[in-house]
């Protein structure tokens, strides 16, 4: 009798524990302390449910024999697999939360992030907090602003492989931590299809007429800067403007699935160009900011993809043939703020 107290008791305060930490967390942005305890009492909320289980492992039996007990194991299949897929309604609550998170303002903790600091002499200071996901490695991002009726005003960040053409031809999934070294003897190339929005709505046509910089007519280093290796806070700044739209474009190497692989699309030479860095096409997020509203976060929404081989610079909303890719980054919030003279 005693132990079956001691259970209920422990099950009842950890309960309370992860009730309020799981809430904290959902209204705001990530906190070690959090999520410690969350965590840690997650797991003695799980210990709890053994024992209890253990306890009344009797009625529990007859319970699965119950005629609505396959009801009830299908609805937690459903639940299960909407919240795994993010599926509506999940999908719109983690929104509503990442969107809470970003109009509150709640800055990040940014021992965890790269810091990158560009142009930050401009009238209005522009932040972008990306947080990123599972499957974020090594991409090549382009941060750029356009107004209202999609013109390109301005490039705020790219990394140096688009901003100087130095992707090369050889690199695999194995080979692309050391294949840096050794790169000098091999043939370059220049990958249209890295980040074919933004490349297209810059509108600059080279010597060569393709539509990304060359190693003879690179970036300035101004707006460009090394790949980051993890979630990243970029602090820049452009001429004020009172409305404008931020648009970043991200893509990831390697990540080729079913519909995107060495089998697909075998007549495209721009796809099957030599480079080995087959994959998905780039995510393109964005949000339109208005600086009337008085906000000073925005979060960023995914529009859709570029063209598999670069062929265009329009945004493809159809997602279905997206995978992992999805998944490169948590969010993104973007924030603004008027400098001083």
């Amino acid at each position: 009798m005693i132990f079956r107290k001691v259970v209920s008791l422990v099950l009842a305060l950890s309960f309370v524990v992860v009730l309020a930490t799981g809430v904290a967390s959902f209204y705001y942005n990530y906190s070690r302390w959090i999520a410690t305890l969350h965590t840690v009492f997650g797991l003695v909320l799980a210990v709890g449910v053994l024992f209890h289980l253990w306890n009344n492992l009797r009625p529990i039996k007859s319970y699965i024999k119950w005629k609505r007990f396959p009801f009830v194991f299908g609805l937690m299949v459903l639940v299960f697999c909407t919240a795994f897929y993010q599926l509506p309604p999940v999908r719109h609550l983690m929104d509503y939360g990442a969107r809470h998170k970003a109009e509150k303002g709640n800055g990040q903790a940014l021992g965890s992030y790269d810091v990158i600091t560009l142009e930050t002499d401009n009238g209005l200071g522009i932040s972008v907090d990306l947080m990123h996901a599972e499957h974020f490695w090594h991409p090549q991002i382009a941060i750029w602003i356009e107004d209202l009726e999609g013109n390109h005003l301005k490039t705020l960040f790219v990394t140096n492989s688009t901003a100087k053409g130095l992707f090369f031809g050889g690199r695999t999934k194995e080979n692309f931590k050391v294949f840096d070294t050794e790169k000098a003897s091999n043939k370059n190339y220049r990958k249209v299809n890295a980040l074919p929005v933004w490349s297209h709505t810059r509108g600059e046509i080279y010597s060569d007429g393709m539509v990304v910089p060359t190693r003879e007519d690179p970036l300035p280093e101004a707006i460009s800067g090394a790949t980051p290796p993890q979630s990243f806070f970029l602090k820049t700044s452009v001429r004020e403007k009172t409305s404008f739209v931020i648009k970043l474009e991200i893509n990831v190497a390697f990540d080729d699935n079913e519909f995107y692989s060495e089998y697909d699309f075998p007549d495209d030479e721009v796809f099957h160009n030599g480079t080995g860095q087959l994959g998905q096409p780039s995510l393109v997020y964005a949000a339109k900011i208005d600086l009337k509203e008085g906000k000073n976060y925005y979060l960023m929404e995914v529009l859709g993809h570029g063209h598999h081989s670069g062929e265009h610079g329009a945004i493809e909303t159809e997602m279905a043939t997206l995978t992992t890719a999805k998944q490169i980054v948590e969010r993104i919030v973007i924030g603004v703020s008027p400098q001083e003279p």
